[in-house]
């Protein structure tokens, strides 16, 4: 039993079985999550922001043993079914920021290509942090460098993507 509820939760419902680009469709349950969150918390306030820091926080500590577990039940190293660590990665890439489809398609396009390329301190994290902390902690990464050029857009084209 304990078997099925690791794979469930690794594989973010099962979509980490997807046959191709499992960590793509790890970040769409990213997305759906975080606009189950923007439903319920308005994060263009204070409470909704503490809110949305302590969903991410509580987020980022459950995935890593969800991970460590996940390896062992995949029986490899970062297995492409777990994909926890994508969803948990958009919500770095969307911090604070408002659920407008504009941005999340930006954020989620950089949040792909920054989990791809691995850019330092990504693969980093990937090759030297143990079990689930490597599987989890490149992609948190991926998820500051996509926020921040996600930001730097946002600054450069100001009201078009806010509206």
């Amino acid at each position: 039993m304990k078997d099925h509820i690791v794979k469930f939760l690794a594989t973010c419902g099962y979509a980490g079985y997807a046959p191709v680009a499992s960590g793509t469709f790890g970040t769409m349950v990213g997305v759906l999550l975080l606009w189950l969150v923007h439903l319920v918390f308005d994060v263009s306030t204070w409470q909704g922001r503490w809110w949305y820091l302590a969903i991410t926080v509580v987020f980022i500590i459950i995935s890593i043993p969800v991970s460590t577990l996940g390896e062992q039940v995949f029986g490899k190293k970062d297995a492409g079914e777990i994909v926890i660590d994508e969803a948990v990665s958009f919500f770095l890439t969307m911090f604070w920021l408002p659920f407008n489809w504009k941005i999340v398609c930006i954020g989620f396009v950089l949040n792909r290509i920054f989990d791809i390329i691995k850019i330092e301190p990504a693969s980093f994290c990937q090759r030297r942090f143990p079990r689930g902390y490597g599987v989890v902690f490149d992609d948190l990464v991926a998820g500051v460098q996509s926020h921040i050029v996600l930001r730097l857009i946002i600054l450069l084209t100001g009201k078009f993507l806010l509206s």
